[in-house]
Order: C-alpha cells, then structure tokens, then sequence
C-alpha cells in the first residue's frame, strides 16, 4: 500500500518500482501475461523517467523470468541485451559482466539445441 501511494503522489520516481514488484508478484502467482505487461510497463516508466539503472534492473529481471519460463530464449536474450544496454551507459562493468555471462550462456543453448535439431535429419 505504501509503494501505491508513493507512485499516486510521484509517479515519475515510484511508478517503475512499483511496476516491478508488481510484475515479481505476478511471476510467483504464475500470471505470466500480466507479468510480462507489467515487466514492460516498468521498463518504459523507468525509461521515461530516465532511471537507466532501474531500467536495466526491470529489463534482467524480465529476462531472467523469460529464461526461467525456459520456453522463449529469443525474448529473454532481448531483454538481458536491454539491461547490457543500460548497465553499459549507467558505467556498471560489473552488471555488464553478469549480464553478458547470462547472454552467453543462452546463446550457448540455443547452438546446443540447433545442434541437436540437425543431428536428428
């Protein structure tokens, strides 16, 4: 409730977190559709108000929800190379690391799957 009004009284400062623990609310509950509107809807709000740290935060959690679904590797390495993205122009190497760790990793398992593909012909 705390979090709601801040947002209700400084939209531009709380709307992204407030967005954020929204879209985690959601992904423990298993909504996955409003979790991801609501993953996007922090992003752009943290976008807009020009929290680049807290986009790129919104942007790897996106990600690492994408991944943990383990359905859609496309959509989750377009979110972690946002959160790069961010993390680079916030001046974060160490984000920038993490991040590109996940990046490769997944690029990793999408060969290792193609691999696999062209293996059964």
């Amino acid at each position: 409730a705390a979090m709601k009004d801040a947002a209700a009284n400084s939209e531009w400062n709380f709307m992204n977190k407030l967005r954020l623990l929204e879209a985690e609310q959601q992904h423990l509950t298993r909504h996955h559709w409003r979790a991801i509107d609501l993953y996007d809807a922090s992003i752009q709000s943290a976008k807009k108000s020009g929290f680049i740290h807290e986009q790129g935060l919104a942007c790897e959690k996106a990600g690492f929800y994408f991944k943990n679904l383990d359905r859609n590797n496309k959509k989750s390495l377009e979110y972690f190379k946002q959160a790069c993205e961010c993390y680079k122009e916030w001046g974060s190497s160490v984000k920038v690391d993490f991040i590109q760790k996940e990046i490769d990793s997944l690029n990793e398992r999408e060969r290792d799957s193609l691999d696999v593909k062209e293996g059964s012909k």
